[in-house]
C-alpha cells in the first residue's frame, strides 16, 4: 500500500514538474515575443520619425529655393536651368535643382507641328503613329466632339470599354495625358519630363531646357549637348546665354520663362537617407493672399516611392 501511495505521489510530482516546465517555456516564449514586438514597434516609430525629419528638411529646402528665386539681384538669384545646389540645415543637408517650365513643351499650347515633331522623335520616327496620337491628344483638349482623321472622341472611348471620355478642354494635370487613347505607359514615361501645362506658349526655351530635352528634341549629340550646357553654365546667372545654333527641326524656340518652376529637393539627415519632394510652383504677380508663389503640384518621394499629397493644384491658365 505504501509503495502504491509513494508511486502515486511520484507520478503527481512528475506531472507537476512537466506543467511547471511547460509554463516556464510558455512565459519565456511570451516574453521573447513581447520583446520582439516592442523592438519592431520601436523600429517603426523611429523609421516614421526619421521620414518625418527627412520630409521636413526637404520642405525647408523647397522654401529656401523659393526665397533664392525671389532675390532682387539677378546675379545672386538662383538659376532655374537644372544647376545643383547643396544647402546645409540643422540635422542634415538638402540637394536642390530647379527647372524653369519654359524649358518644356506645353501640351495645352503646342501646335500640331510641335506635337507631331515631339511624338515622332520619341516614337522612333514613325510619322503615322505620331500623327495618330497627335490627333487623339488634340481631340481630347479641343472643345468640340468632331473627330479628327486619326483621332478619338467619346464614342470611340466607349466602344473600347473605357471608363472615361475626352474632356474637351485643356489638360488639368500632366497625368491626365495617360488617359488618352493610344498613350502607352512606356511612352508617357518618356514624355513626362519633356512636357508641362504651365507656360501657355508653343515651343521650348533652350536656355532653360535640361540636357535630355536638348538631345531628344533638337537632335543634338552628347558632345553638342555638353558644350552647350557648359556655355550656358559659364554665363552669369540669369543673363542671356549663347544662342542655340542647332536648327529646331519643327519645334519653335521661345524666350521668357521665370514664371513657373519644378523644384526637386532631396534631403539627407544625420542618421538616414531622408526624403524627397518634387514641387511645381508659379509666381503670383497679383498677391491676393500675400504669397509670392502658388503651389501647382506637390509630390512626396519617400524611400523610393512617390506619393501625391492632398494639395489641390491651381487651375492652369
Amino acid at each position: 500500500m505504501k509503495c502504491r501511495i509513494f508511486s502515486h505521489q511520484k507520478s503527481q510530482s512528475g506531472v507537476a514538474m512537466v506543467v511547471v516546465l511547460w509554463m516556464v517555456s510558455l512565459l519565456t516564449i511570451m516574453a521573447g515575443s513581447f520583446s520582439l514586438s516592442t523592438q519592431r514597434n520601436t523600429g517603426l516609430v523611429n523609421n516614421a520619425k526619421e521620414r518625418a525629419r527627412g520630409l521636413a528638411l526637404a520642405d525647408a529646402g523647397v522654401n529656401y529655393a523659393l526665397i533664392m528665386l525671389s532675390l532682387p539681384d539677378p546675379i545672386k538669384r538662383w538659376r532655374s536651368d537644372g544647376t545643383f545646389y547643396n544647402v546645409t540645415f540643422a540635422g542634415g543637408v538638402v540637394g536642390i535643382t530647379i527647372f524653369d517650365e519654359s524649358g518644356k513643351i506645353d501640351v495645352n499650347s503646342a501646335s500640331e507641328q510641335t506635337l507631331r515633331t515631339v511624338l515622332g522623335k520619341l516614337m522612333g520616327g514613325d510619322e503615322m503613329a505620331a500623327t495618330s496620337l497627335m490627333d487623339k491628344i488634340l481631340d481630347w483638349r479641343d472643345s468640340d466632339d468632331m473627330k479628327r482623321a486619326n483621332g478619338a472622341e467619346a464614342k470611340d472611348y466607349q466602344a473600347e470599354g473605357k471608363a472615361h471620355v475626352p474632356q474637351n478642354k485643356n489638360f488639368q494635370s500632366l497625368e491626365e495625358l495617360q488617359m488618352v487613347m493610344g498613350m502607352s505607359p512606356a511612352l508617357y514615361r518618356k514624355l513626362e519630363p519633356l512636357l508641362t501645362i504651365y507656360t501657355g506658349q508653343d515651343g521650348i526655351n533652350p536656355q532653360k531646357a535640361p540636357g535630355e530635352a536638348l538631345r531628344l528634341l533638337f537632335g543634338m549629340d552628347e558632345q553638342a549637348v555638353a558644350e552647350f550646357l557648359n556655355q550656358r553654365k559659364a554665363t552669369q546667372p540669369n543673363t542671356p546665354a549663347p544662342p542655340l545654333n542647332v536648327p529646331p527641326g519643327g519645334i519653335r524656340v521661345i524666350g521668357g520663362g521665370d514664371t513657373a518652376y519644378t523644384i526637386f529637393a532631396q534631403s539627407r539627415t544625420d542618421d538616414g537617407p531622408g526624403a524627397g519632394l518634387k514641387v511645381i510652383a508659379r509666381r503670383q504677380f497679383s498677391r491676393s493672399n500675400g504669397a509670392p508663389f502658388a503651389f501647382l503640384s506637390w509630390k512626396q518621394q519617400l524611400l523610393g516611392s512617390e506619393q501625391t499629397s492632398t494639395i489641390t493644384p491651381a487651375t492652369p491658365k
